[in-house]
């Protein structure tokens, strides 16, 4: 699919290429763990809790930063194997606390929002080296206060995988998404490799994750990826109740280390560098889009193992 030739439909197009990529994410970071079988479900079936700090970064253009703080929950719900046949999901929720300095400047009052994931994954074995893949992932991101359908989008996965040796694996498919814009069919290509019994790499367009295990107690994790979220809400702006959507990305660069206290328990903590930052802001009646300086994030969190 080419895009389009008119500047502000190709600006479209590249946004939803972005929130493709950063749902593509939470596919491989699951998938990754699946396909890899008993061993990669053990490290899947946990909660894991995380806290994430962003530093202040200017809103280039007006006299305004944005920064934030961010919870997150992740765990696992349902897994099932029978024959030739693998279900499973998962949920995500977060709670993003927003800071805008300077709101006259930068007019968006919500500053509490709230994003729910549901991941439902299915798969069924075609051959020795041959599974097809269906995962589908609706998302609903807003304040949760005056939430309607507008708040609710979704991403549609279909392909195979194919297991052409002991330690590599590849994705291919095709991406249904909603969201911003139009609707959006791309293909989907990526690969999980198992350089060595301590180490793996998912990889997948833009993202990319390398996972190696130092020791017994001790996990390194490096990466790359898209990050942030668009929500939808609804305020009183001068009296009036208005409809808003607003969107806040990045790339980021990452690295963390974990603490494997037992079996069951896990502590890590890390830190990543984001680049290439925009935030959108788009009503009824206008769209205003701007870039966001560089800027780095902590993030601290705790895992328990089922």
């Amino acid at each position: 699919m080419q895009p389009p030739l008119d500047p502000l439909e190709r600006r479209n197009y590249q946004v939803r290429m972005i929130k493709t990529s950063s749902l593509l994410l939470i596919l491989l970071s699951t998938l990754s763990q699946i396909l890899l079988g008993q061993e990669g479900m053990s490290e899947l079936a946990g909660i894991r809790f995380a806290y994430e700090n962003s530093s202040d970064r200017e809103i280039k253009g007006i006299n305004a930063d944005i920064s934030y703080d961010q919870w997150e929950i992740r765990t696992p719900f349902f897994y099932s194997q029978k024959d030739d046949w693998t279900i499973a999901a998962g949920i995500r929720y977060q709670s993003t606390k927003l800071d805008i300095s300077n709101l006259l400047a930068y007019p968006f009052l919500e500053d509490q929002l709230h994003s729910l994931d549901l991941a439902l994954f299915l798969s069924r074995k075609y051959s020795e080296n041959i599974d097809w893949l269906l995962l589908f992932n609706p998302n609903l991101a807003g304040d949760f206060e005056n939430t309607n359908g507008d708040a609710f989008n979704y991403l549609t996965i279909a392909g195979i995988k194919w297991e052409q040796k002991d330690n590599l694996q590849w994705i291919f498919g095709a991406v249904y998404t909603t969201g911003i814009g139009d609707d959006l069919l791309l293909p989907a290509l990526g690969f999980i490799w198992e350089p060595s019994a301590r180490s793996t790499l998912v990889f997948a367009g833009p993202i990319i994750r390398y996972n190696y295990e130092l020791s017994e107690h001790w996990d390194l994790n490096l990466g790359g990826q898209f990050t942030g979220n668009r929500w939808h809400t609804e305020a009183l702006y001068g009296g009036n109740l208005e409809k808003r959507d607003f969107r806040f990305r990045s790339y980021r660069l990452f690295a963390n280390l974990q603490y494997n206290l037992g079996e069951k328990h896990a502590i890590f903590a890390g830190a990543g560098f984001d680049f290439a930052g925009e935030v959108e802001l788009e009503t009824p009646t206008s769209r205003d889009e701007r870039d966001v300086e560089n800027g780095g994030n902590l993030e601290i969190g705790y895992q328990f193992k089922f």
